[in-house]
């Protein structure tokens, strides 16, 4: 069985048990909601969770638009506040420092539409941790001689802090408790290589 997943920003946690397997494809052509993890990620904050939103272009139609055709809206400055928040957030966390010159390269890259961003911050997480990245993309026009597992609903959510797992230290523990489910750089600026065993 092969899993089909919609690529997000930095995804969640509880996403990676699937994209570090080698039978997933992404799904680029489904259908984009709005106000989704599709175009925005979470991370530990002094002040509790963090929302960072990337910000996409609006079509003025209300007709459905896929994934594909998502372009990103680069009037404000999105990636220097990012990278500002990232770092704030996790500056004095155990990896970052290991971790701060990849971060700095891809938000110094020119982005155009919203799953290529998305594809990239993914292939960096994997190198990071040293694992294959899928790079298949679903075609609903190809015929598959194997069963597919449509988890594009876990993309289209607006949070998924509900799926329970594997505890480790957080930044603002102390101050905010366990929050569950970050966005997968929360994971690894706190456990570095150690990461994947969080899977």
């Amino acid at each position: 069985m092969v899993r089909l997943i919609e690529p997000t920003y930095f995804p969640p946690i509880s996403h990676w048990k699937f994209i570090k397997s080698k039978d997933l494809l992404w799904s680029i052509n489904s259908r984009y909601n709005k106000q989704t993890l599709t175009n925005r990620t979470y991370i530990d904050s002094a002040n509790g969770e963090l929302m960072l939103t990337v910000p996409i272009k609006h079509s003025g139609k209300n007709q459905p638009r896929v994934l594909s055709d998502i372009k990103l809206d680069l009037s404000s400055d999105w990636k220097k506040n990012h990278f500002k928040s990232i770092k704030i957030c996790y500056q004095s966390s155990p990896f970052y420092e290991f971790y701060e010159d990849d971060i700095i390269s891809f938000f110094n890259l020119d982005y155009e539409n919203l799953y290529d961003l998305n594809l990239k911050s993914i292939k960096m997480v994997c190198n990071w941790l040293k694992i294959k990245m899928p790079e298949d993309i679903y075609n609903k026009k190809d015929k598959y001689d194997f069963k597919i597992h449509d988890l594009t609903h876990m993309s289209n959510c607006k949070r998924t802090s509900y799926l329970k797992q594997k505890k480790y230290n957080q930044t603002f523990e102390t101050n905010n408790g366990f929050i569950n489910d970050l966005s997968v750089i929360d994971l690894i600026f706190n456990c570095g290589p150690n990461s994947i065993d969080y899977f």
